[in-house]
């Protein structure tokens, strides 16, 4: 995948590579729920948070310029999208090992609400540009679409996940 920075090819097979990866991982939760609740949960926090998370992460910040391209808009000081891929790397990170080792329900509920919330503002952004810029009102609306689907599937699985823990108690 070495060639120009600055091409969009390469953050557009980043974002396909996170759908992908996002969909494996609702259908393998979905499932692991009617088998194994507490995998399911290991699964959505490592799945849709930790490899979402640090797949993002890459395509904000590593391949910032490929990135810009793809979503049409060129920065001088991109600064602000480094910084949106390092929070994703922080949380995809800490999803991984709260998944990976196992610190429970609680723990990776957490991890989904936490992304969740974070996603749910980038929404609302998508939501300002589709209603009032136009200039990239078509692609911004594509984003609130894909986001605000995300979100309410983060949001589920966070809940499910959080009612789960004995340390929670309604």
């Amino acid at each position: 995948m070495a060639g120009n920075k600055e091409d969009p090819k390469i953050a557009s097979f980043l974002f396909a590579a996170t759908l992908v990866v996002t969909l494996v991982g609702i259908f393998s939760t979905i499932y692991y729920l009617f088998v194994d609740p507490l995998l399911a949960f290991r699964i959505a926090a490592g799945v849709l948070v930790g490899v979402v998370g640090i797949l993002s992460f890459i395509r904000h910040s590593v391949f910032y310029q490929s990135d810009q391209a793809r979503m049409g808009w060129h920065q001088d000081h991109p600064e602000f999208q480094l910084e949106v891929g390092y929070a994703n790397l922080a949380i995809g990170m800490v999803a991984l090992l709260a998944a990976g080792l196992n610190w429970g329900p609680l723990a990776c509920g957490m991890m989904l609400l936490i992304y969740g919330i974070y996603l749910l503002c980038a929404l609302l952004l998508h939501v300002h540009e589709a209603l009032f810029a136009r200039d990239i009102r078509r692609r911004a609306m594509k984003s609130v679409i894909n986001t605000g689907i995300f979100v309410i599937v983060l949001l589920i699985f966070a809940g499910l996940a959080l009612s789960a823990s004995p340390v929670i108690h309604w």
